[in-house]
Parts: structure tokens; C-alpha cells; sequence
């Protein structure tokens, strides 16, 4: 074993005393050796809460030697979105080695859950299948309880035999997951027992993942000013929204005035700050939204949707969405509930014409033939899904919002930072509906048009998400990024790679 992956064993086993210790007296033998002890050094900034301190020394390790290592703590230092372009990259230049795919891997499952994506899953499943060790399994245990579908008592079982773990950092996540799960099933008693057993393992940044969790969990205990006090204590400013969070939670019953001043900090500092947290944004914005009596943010339907049924519940709180939303772009979900494509491409095209279709033009739009009869099946299941649809001509009743609609008119309108939000992906991708294939080259079309000419930076950095492989894009967000910007190794590495993919 190498001087640096023994310090790495240290890290994972929560020795941070004698790591630091190892690497004040190493003597790196090569450059490479030098820049990942540098990198190491700021990871172990981050856990005594310097974030500033951790990302002045991971852009500096990974600007003299660009190693797995070096782009991985990068990646994580850097906010979600920016690091996601670094880690993407290191993904595809490393491959080979198991265990550091599996590392990018789960920084990308960090980047994109804090992003509140559903890919943070998929990284979480990959990592696992690379390299299985009780924090690979712990992380996609801990992602499947926000986007997956396993079942909660699994989930519960497999977090449970980790609970005794000798490494305090895997008892912690292990603590998490069995925390949320008791919660998510409305096992309140059992959830503020697990909470009230994890208080001693608290300190310095391990405050911030539990604070939001585990104040309602602690609801009504003593206990919940010794977390939010500890908190206070040793969280960075860095997790200040997670404080104001803890503080608006603890508060929106008995003194519902304070608890709105709480979380409209929480919300603004965790929902598009520095430290961006937007599944912890969401839940500071339902509650929000319940105690003014006002719909929740757009930017936050989709990752509520997003969420299993059983963590859009608990992050909601006592807020409900309303069910009348038709998501086409990417996956086709009615009221947050997945919709086959034929059924997707039918409602598309009802919401398409609100003035109604004769059956014959609608069967041959949809079918390419005049096909009555699978036409009224179709037409007999939406209404099954409680849509009111009339015939003679075909039309949809049920008032109902649409995100492609909704994108139309937002690049009408040059509203381009509403049409990137509403832009999950192309519109039923799937789909060979002539009708809807022109609209989906229309509307991706439009949208790379208008935020090519715009020239505007951070429009350009969120594109990039969208269409990950277009060179134009990508060339010119990098022509607006100085070569000192901690972006910029990442974004450069993107553009080569794609003109040596291209031939260019």
C-alpha cells in the first residue's frame, strides 16, 4: 500500500488526527505525489468546515498534476454544477481502475443529488457495481430511500448491519438512512431513538446532513436544542442554511412568523447559493408555501415529482401538490406518475389543438392510419386516469398544465432562464409521432438558438447540462471562462474530447 492510499484508509476510518499528522511529515517522491497530498490536505479543511480552504487547495493540487485523485477532489469542492464538468471528465479519461471509477462515481452522486437530479441513483448503483465496500453499499441504499423504488423494509435491513460498523463515518450514514427510512414510514418514535443514539457521533460537518432530518425527528424532545445548539457550534458559515432550516422546522407550529423569517434564509442560501442543496431547499419551500398559503416554487415541482412517493411525503410536509401536471419533456409523467408513451404521445397531441380533433385526423396523426378502434382504447384509458375528454371532436376538458407548452411560450417570450428550468430533456424522446418530431427538433432548436446568441455565461453552463455533446455549446461557455476560472480545465477537457470524437 502506497504512503497516499494509507492516507486515504485513515480518512475512511475517521482517523483525520493521524492523517493530518502522516501527511505534515510526508516527502512526496514525484509531482503527482505532491498534488494528491495537497488535494488531501484540503479534503481534511472540508471536515473541520473551511470549504474556501478545501477548493483553493483542490484547484491548485489539480493545476499541477490533473490524477484521479487530484479531479476528484476538485469535483467536490467545487459548487455541484461546476464540479459535475470536472467529474464527468475525469469518468472518461480514467477508466481501467475499478475503485476510482467508483470514487468519481460517488462524487457525482453528490453533485447530482445536491442538484436534486434523479442521476445521483444511477452514480450511487455504478459505484456499487464497481467496487462494493460498505460505503458504496451505504450511498446506494441511501439514494434508492430518495429516488428508487426498493422496498423500505429492505432498505432498512441492509442500513441495520452497518449500524455497528467500526468506522464511525460508515455508522453515520448508516444512522441516516435508518433515520429517514423510520421516518418516511411515519415511525417517529423509533427515528428520534436513532437520533437521539447518533448526537454523540456529531461534529463539525457532520451537523449539516443531519440537522433538517433530524429536527423532525426530534420534534417535541430535549434533545433538539442539544443537536441544534452543537450545530450552532460547529457548523461553518458555509452551513448556515442548514441552521435556518433546523430553526424554521422547529418552529412553524408555535411561533409561525419566526419560522417564515427562517426559511425564506434556508430556501434562498440552499436553493441556488454557493452550497446548493435543493432536495433540503424543497423542504424548506413547501413548508414556506404552507404557512403563506401559496403554491411551491416551479424550479422545485420537478424534484418533487422526482422523489419516491414516500420522500416527496416527508420533504413536502403538510404541503400537496396539485396532480394537474404533464411532464413530456424526458420521461412522460402524469400528476408525477409515469405515463406510456402511447398514451404521453395522445395527450400531447389533444394539448396541442384545445379546440379538439376529428377521430379520423387525431388516428391518423397518432397511428399514421385511420385506427378507430386502438384510437378509442387509448383515448378510454387517459379517462381511466381521471381526464375528462370529449368526442366529436376529441378534446380534453381537465384543465392541465403542460412543460412543453410551458417552454413554447417561455422562449416566445426570450425567457430563456424559465425554458432551461423547464428543459428536463427532449420531448418524448421516443416518440416517432411526425407531429411531435417536429416539435421536438423545434423546441431544442429554439432553445440552443436563443442562448447561443444571448452569449450569456451561466445560460450557456446550464445548455451544457442539456445537451452535454454539442461542440458549439460547449466552445462557447469555454470562450467566456478565463483560464484561471476552476471551471476551465474541466470545460477545456470537454471541447477537446469532443473535436477528437468529432474529427475536428
Amino acid at each position: 500500500m502506497g504512503a497516499l492510499d494509507r492516507v486515504r484508509r485513515m480518512l475512511e476510518e475517521g482517523a483525520d488526527g493521524e492523517a493530518l499528522a502522516f501527511l505534515h511529515h510526508l516527502s512526496p517522491a514525484t509531482p503527482q505525489e505532491e498534488a494528491e497530498a495537497l488535494a488531501l490536505k484540503g479534503f481534511l479543511l472540508a471536515r473541520q468546515g473551511d470549504l474556501e480552504g478545501y477548493r483553493t487547495l483542490a484547484l491548485e493540487a489539480a493545476q499541477r498534476a490533473q490524477t484521479p485523485l487530484t479531479l476528484y477532489h476538485l469535483g467536490l469542492a467545487l459548487p455541484p454544477g461546476e464540479g459535475v464538468v470536472i467529474l464527468q471528465e475525469a469518468l472518461r479519461r480514467f477508466r481501467g481502475n475499478p475503485e476510482e471509477e467508483a470514487r468519481l462515481h460517488l462524487a457525482l452522486m453528490v453533485a447530482f443529488e445536491r442538484l436534486g437530479r434523479e442521476g445521483a441513483l444511477a452514480h450511487a448503483a455504478l459505484a456499487h457495481a464497481r467496487w462494493s465496500t460498505p460505503w458504496t453499499h451505504l450511498h446506494h441504499l441511501r439514494l434508492e430511500l430518495l429516488f428508487g423504488d426498493m422496498p423500505l423494509e429492505e432498505i432498512l435491513a441492509g442500513a441495520e448491519g452497518y449500524s455497528l460498523h467500526p468506522w464511525r463515518g460508515v455508522r453515520l450514514v448508516a444512522g441516516w438512512t435508518l433515520l429517514v427510512a423510520h421516518l418516511m414510514r411515519g415511525r417517529k418514535e423509533q427515528a428520534a431513538s436513532i437520533m437521539k443514539g447518533l448526537l454523540p457521533s456529531l461534529g463539525g460537518g457532520a451537523y449539516g446532513s443531519f440537522l433538517a432530518e433530524g429536527t423532525l425527528a426530534l420534534l417535541g424532545e430535549p434533545e433538539l436544542r442539544l443537536l441544534q445548539e452543537g450545530a450552532r457550534l460547529y457548523t461553518s458559515e458555509a452551513d448556515r442554511g442548514y441552521l435556518a432550516l433546523s430553526r424554521g422546522l422547529a418552529q412553524w407550529e408555535g411561533a409561525p412568523e419566526e419560522a417564515v423569517s427562517h426559511l425564506q434564509e434556508a430556501y434562498l442560501l440552499l436553493g441556488d447559493g454557493p452550497e446548493v442543496d435543493r432536495i433540503r431547499a424543497l423542504l424548506a419551500a413547501s413548508y414556506l408555501a404552507w404557512l403563506r398559503g401559496i403554491p411551491l416554487p416551479e424550479e422545485l415541482q420537478a424534484l418533487a415529482w422526482a422523489l419516491r412517493p414516500e420522500a416527496r411525503a416527508l420533504y413536502l410536509g403538510p404541503l400537496t401538490l396539485e396532480r394537474g401536471e404533464f411532464r413530456a419533456l424526458g420521461k412522460p409523467q402524469l400528476g408525477g406518475v409515469p405515463l406510456p408513451l402511447r398514451q404521453a404521445e395522445l395527450l400531447t397531441l389533444l394539448l396541442l389543438r384545445p379546440k379538439g380533433w376529428p377521430g379520423e385526423a387525431l388516428a391518423r396523426a397518432l397511428y399514421g392510419e385511420e385506427n378507430a378502434a386502438a384510437l378509442r382504447m387509448e383515448v378510454h384509458r387517459l379517462r381511466e386516469r381521471g381526464l375528462a375528454i370529449a368526442s366529436k371532436p376529441y378534446r380534453l376538458l381537465t384543465p392541465l398544465r403542460a412543460d412543453f407548452l410551458e417552454m413554447r411560450q417561455s422562449l416566445k417570450q426570450g425567457n430563456l432562464a424559465k425554458a432551461l428550468l423547464l428543459y428536463r430533456g427532449p420531448l418524448l424522446p421516443q416518440s416517432q409521432v411526425p407531429i411531435i418530431e417536429e416539435l421536438r427538433w423545434k423546441l431544442e432548436e429554439g432553445l440552443r438558438r436563443q442562448v447561443l446568441a444571448s452569449r450569456n455565461p451561466l445560460l450557456l453552463s446550464r445548455l451544457t447540462e442539456s445537451l452535454a455533446d454539442d461542440l458549439e455549446v460547449w466552445e462557447a461557455y469555454l470562450a467566456h471562462l478565463s483560464t484561471d476560472d476552476p471551471r476551465h480545465p474541466g470545460v477545456l477537457a470537454r471541447v477537446e474530447r469532443l473535436k477528437r470524437e468529432f474529427g475536428v
